[in-house]
């Protein structure tokens, strides 16, 4: 039953396909499980100020030329 209940506290999340190969690629190529990168990632970046800011900057201007 672990593992049920490990599948039900999943979510699905939605990346270009680029991206999700590279996350792939870096995750196989260091034997890691993607979902255990994807949150490393997310506790890494909350808890650096400075990445936070960088990741913000990078999403707003993404979001800015997706706009154009």
């Amino acid at each position: 039953m672990a593992a049920d209940k490990s599948k039900v506290d999943r979510k699905k999340i939605a990346v270009e396909e680029p991206t999700y190969d590279q996350l792939k690629n870096f995750s196989r190529f260091n034997g890691l499980k993607t979902r255990t990168v994807v949150a490393s990632m997310v506790d890494i970046m909350l808890q650096d100020e400075i990445l936070s800011r960088r990741v913000v900057e990078q999403c707003l201007a993404a979001d800015a030329e997706d706009a154009n």
